[in-house]
């Protein structure tokens, strides 16, 4: 825990306090007078999904690599397989597409690889927020900003 001012900081503090500086430009920008129609793009949240899966299996490799790290990383992995899910969910995807397997596990994964991956997720769902149905535009905010306050917490 964090002192800052007098009062503590603890993670739950801060990844809400993040959630919401990320997340609450591009939601504020998706909002219209438009018709609340469901029709955003399948696609978009798929590959949302699929980057998704990719986080999870980086700090699989990272957890793997340095046994230590679970207990900081284990949050993160939970969470990207629920985005996933639910993602998947939400584009249409009634079964998760079968792993792949090409050749040997990513190598060199640490914490800073690992940022990267979940800076550029927040990034692309944030993006995605403004094309993203009235119906399914908490989720993919609640996406980016889950990703943005994990890239702040691996700093």
């Amino acid at each position: 825990m964090r002192h800052v001012s007098g009062t503590a900081l603890s993670r739950r503090r801060m990844l809400a306090a993040c959630a919401g500086v990320v997340a609450l430009p591009p939601v504020l920008a998706s909002c219209t007078s438009g018709t609340g129609s469901d029709d955003g793009d399948p696609a978009a949240l798929l590959a949302l999904a699929d980057q998704a899966r990719a986080d999870a299996a980086l700090v699989v490799a990272a957890v793997t690599a340095d046994p230590g790290l679970s207990g900081r990383l284990e949050p993160l992995r939970a969470a990207r397989i629920a985005h996933a899910g639910a993602l998947d969910t939400a584009g249409g995807r009634t079964t998760p597409p079968p792993e792949t397997v090409s050749g040997a596990a990513p190598q060199n994964v640490d914490l800073g690889r690992i940022r990267d991956a979940v800076t550029a997720s927040a990034r692309s769902a944030a993006q995605a927020v403004a094309g993203t149905s009235v119906s399914r535009v908490g989720l993919v905010a609640e996406v980016a900003a889950c990703c943005a306050a994990y890239a702040t917490v691996l700093t």
